[in-house]
């Protein structure tokens, strides 16, 4: 009988320690070893906690979370989105995202950072990671042909132009996918544009029908002859693969991707330019903004462990494993980065070249809807690069987009 209720005993101990699993949602399967380390961190500190976490397709990730967590079969933590009308109010108006001001520390980050968590004067996540834009390019190719990091737009075409005549594609873009295209539209706005430029254009001093920026939509529209064929039917995977080994020579992208890049070939080597500005005596700028955060969710099933991640998530400790783990910057101060040239130069962006105006991520004209990102931009950029619209076309979707709603481009 004894025997019988050690064996009782025993499978209800099992059954309490399996209880301290936390569930964590992601888009990013690239971090998956984050959270190994994460575990064994929390380990370490006698925190006996098993991370179950699990990433899903990027662009059916959101509807999978907001499904879920509306009929109580999410997870306990959830990456999620910038606080933004369209994405996260209508997840924290409705209780499903939770705050965690009470229970976490946030002393360890830069007020910039923490405005994209705060909504009301509360905060509904850590932030994980800032991100840096630009273009990517392969060294070896660079190297072969002569070719230097270009300073103006035109040294960019010319730099296409002799990798095409030597049978190397130019540019990998991932066309099927709307966001990279509204990323890339963006990132060349900060350095053709420069924030002056998108300062007046927020002041209401300029609009979308300026000149200007018709001639950013006509100089990306006449790049598309340097990408690879059938560019608009091509993923964010396709571009990774085939950036990695050696498939094409540059890509427009974020340092997120140097992380599956050296995952796919480690003998790859990779240099970073910002997008080059129209002339010389224009300054280059990046584009750099807080990509998503941690979050505690009202599904949460085992609230005390839940939080003691969210703990661990807010300390320099875990920005050291994030960034060693993913080449990531971390979002929090006082990690410890990894000894990486490609990452040292992503730092120095990050700190001397960010563009001060910008107008995707991070920006005013993503507070409402339409809002420039998902409506104008993404959609546009895709019907601009299929012959759909004009570069004129374009221009006028964002002005009459815009001047619904934000004050200083309405028409009089």
């Amino acid at each position: 009988m004894r025997s019988k209720l050690l064996v009782v005993a025993l499978v209800a101990l099992a059954f309490v320690v399996f209880a301290g699993e936390v569930t964590i949602w992601s888009w990013r399967a690239q971090d998956a070893e984050v959270w190994k380390q994460v575990e064994a961190e929390l380990r370490k500190m006698g925190k006996d906690i098993k991370i179950n976490f699990m990433a899903f397709a990027p662009t059916e990730y959101d509807a999978k979370v907001n499904l879920s967590l509306q009929t109580n079969t999410g997870p306990d933590i959830v990456y999620s989105r910038r606080i933004t009308p369209g994405g996260t109010y209508p997840l924290i108006d409705n209780g499903l995202y939770l705050p965690i001001d009470e229970v976490v520390d946030f002393a360890n980050f830069p007020a910039e950072v923490l405005k994209f968590v705060t909504y009301k004067g509360k905060k509904y996540g850590i932030p994980f990671a800032v991100q840096v834009i630009g273009i990517f390019y392969n060294k070896e190719y660079y190297d072969k042909f002569k070719l230097k990091e270009p300073e103006t737009w035109d040294e960019l075409v010319e730099n296409a132009k002799v990798l095409k005549k030597n049978g190397i594609t130019p540019f990998f873009v991932s066309g099927k996918e709307a966001w990279s295209l509204a990323m890339q539209h963006a990132m060349c706005g900060v350095s053709v544009l420069g924030p002056e430029w998108i300062k007046k254009l927020t002041d209401g001093e300029t609009n979308f029908l300026d000149p200007k920026f018709t001639d950013l939509n006509k100089r990306l529209n006449d790049l598309k002859v340097y990408y690879q064929d059938g560019f608009l039917a091509n993923s964010t995977t396709d571009q990774d693969a085939a950036f990695a080994f050696g498939q094409a020579a540059m890509v427009f992208y974020g340092i997120w991707g140097y992380q599956n890049w050296r995952n796919l070939n480690p003998d790859i080597k990779v240099g970073y330019f910002m997008v080059p500005p129209v002339s010389k005596d224009q300054r280059p700028y990046a584009y750099i903004y807080m990509d998503g955060a941690i979050t505690l969710t009202s599904n949460v099933k085992n609230k005390a462990d839940a939080i003691e991640v969210l703990k661990f998530c807010a300390t320099p400790k875990f920005g050291t494993i994030f960034s060693n783990v993913t080449y990531n910057i971390p979002a929090v101060s006082g990690a410890t980065l990894p000894k990486d040239p490609l990452f040292e130069e992503i730092m120095d962006t990050y700190v001397n070249h960010a563009s001060p105006y910008v107008y995707w991520v991070g920006s005013v004209f993503i507070t409402k809807k339409p809002d420039l990102y998902n409506d104008v931009l993404s959609p546009g950029m895709q019907e601009l690069y299929a012959g759909k619209i004009t570069p004129e076309e374009l221009s006028k979707k964002a002005q009459d987009a815009i001047s619904q709603w934000y004050e200083p481009l309405m028409k009089k």
